[in-house]
């Protein structure tokens, strides 16, 4: 019990570890806080203006059902607006008053300025309404008598079916992911830890390896003190993140916070163990292997989506496999598995696979920790 309370004082003395473990997660989750915090409310839904020319020949059935579409929570989902001539429309387009002008020539036209999605949103209307349109003329000629039903069937919904997927889960936040890649991240940071904690043991490498071989304890045991220390250290760290996630940063784990706290306690074993293999297996100076923990806990950290939330799906249409082994994407996948669909197999499928990369580091760090001998020290 002695030595793992000496080792957490003297991880506790490393300011710049302590930093990067701690701070700097605060510090990036206060500014995810800042930067999606007021984004729903940016983008609540407004209607879309839509010209019309006056005279022009368009439907009044057609202009009468512009203007009463609406969305499912019943808001409009057009601003009809009329103008006198062709130029008063086509001057409004170009200073974005309107997104769009339609006109009746051979069929209905779309005028647009530029291909985004409120005009991609007008296009997409005017192509149901032009299909609808076909289906009631083609439905006249072949079935006169079935008419009024098909146009109420049409009406109703009821041409289409779609099969409705349940997500049992209670966030459905799609900003909620980088909150989950920032925890992620803070796991991985560990991988520094525990580099130094290979270091440490090593008598070619620092001073204290080179006293700690000399002693009576046993090699094996100085390892697994070391790592219970540093485990039980970062297992508070990460909670503090946590946390600061659901106190400060108003994230709502909902009944899954204990879940997650489970997820970063096993995200930081794992890379304790992966920061204790770097240090075993990797030569050179300490310097060169920090290097290496930056780049590993950098690398996963995006490709879980940290810096780019889509990259997670991009990667499982063209190599899956990398989302099976990350293992940032592993942490950030089980939080989203319970947070999205409350799925709880899936979450722990993937915090299995974690905790078995994390126990295979292990195995192999000490195999090779306890093949390496000293001529003298």
């Amino acid at each position: 019990m002695i030595h793992i309370k000496y080792r957490m004082k003297t991880m506790l003395r490393q300011k710049t570890l302590i930093f990067w473990s701690l701070a700097f997660p605060l510090i990036l989750g206060m500014l995810f806080y800042f930067m999606f915090s007021g984004i729903n409310d940016l983008e609540q839904f407004q209607k879309v203006p839509v010209g019309v020319v006056k005279g022009d020949a368009l439907p009044e059935e057609f202009v009468t059902m512009l203007k009463a579409v609406k969305t499912e929570d019943e808001i409009p989902l057009f601003q009809v607006k009329i103008y006198d001539d062709q130029t008063g429309a086509e001057k409004a387009l170009q200073s974005e008053k309107i997104y769009g002008i339609i006109q009746a020539k051979d069929d209905l036209s779309l005028t647009v300025k530029s291909s985004d999605h409120y005009s991609s949103l007008i296009k997409t209307f005017l192509d149901q309404y032009r299909e609808n349109t076909a289906l009631i003329t083609d439905m006249a000629e072949k079935h006169p008598d079935q008419v009024s039903a098909f146009v109420m069937d049409m009406a109703a919904g009821t041409q289409a079916k779609i099969a409705e997927i349940p997500l049992k889960g209670t966030d459905k936040d799609p900003y909620a992911q980088y909150f989950y890649a920032l925890i992620a991240m803070t796991c991985l940071i560990g991988t520094m830890v525990g580099m130094y904690n290979g270091n440490d043991i090593q008598a070619d490498l620092t001073a204290v390896g080179a006293r700690r071989n000399v002693a009576p304890t046993p090699k094996l045991r100085q390892v697994l003190y070391d790592f219970t220390a540093t485990y039980i250290l970062y297992c508070i760290i990460v909670a503090v993140v946590i946390g600061a996630c659901v106190f400060v940063y108003d994230q709502d784990f909902g009944q899954n916070a204990g879940l997650v706290l489970l997820g970063g306690w096993i995200g930081s074993f794992t890379a304790l163990a992966i920061g204790e293999v770097i240090a075993v297996f990797i030569k050179g100076p300490v310097q060169k292997k920090e290097g290496i923990c930056v780049a590993v806990f950098m690398i996963s950290s995006f490709l879980a989506g940290l810096q780019w939330g889509d990259i997670t799906f991009i990667i499982e249409k063209k190599c899956p496999v990398v989302n099976r082994i990350n293992p940032g994407t592993l942490i950030v996948n089980g939080f989203k598995s319970l947070s999205v669909y409350g799925d709880s197999h899936r979450y722990m499928v993937n915090m299995v696979t974690l905790a078995l990369i994390g126990i295979i580091c292990v195995i192999i760090s000490v195999w090779k920790l306890r093949r390496v001998r000293y001529e003298s020290i």
